[in-house]
């Protein structure tokens, strides 16, 4: 299960490509999910950012047990591209990347 009290890192590329609304949003969103999930909380969660016109959907997909789930919040003034993001669940840390940073 993921906790809060975790330190939470990101990697340079998170910070220099996504600003910090963003990051503060999936760090969020990774809290509330934990809620509803509890102990069914995979170490890996997958988001995926998908821009939509004005409004942005965001995807988190998890593979055990394989969960689905997806938020649609209005863009505002927040400008980003499509990507997707990892968040890992580490036994001393959290930490936010992309696939690429792996």
């Amino acid at each position: 299960m993921v906790e809060q009290r975790k330190p939470r890192y990101v990697t340079r590329a998170i910070n220099e490509e996504l600003n910090i609304e963003i990051q503060i949003l999936l760090w969020e969103m990774l809290d509330s999910i934990a809620i509803k999930r509890k102990d069914n909380m995979d170490y890996l969660q997958v988001l995926e950012i998908v821009n939509s016109g004005n409004k942005l959907k965001i995807i988190n997909q998890q593979e055990q047990p394989a969960m689905r789930e997806e938020i649609v919040i209005e863009q505002g003034s927040i400008v980003i591209g499509n990507v997707t993001v990892w968040i890992i669940d580490e036994k001393d840390k959290q930490t936010m990347l992309f696939p690429s940073d792996y």
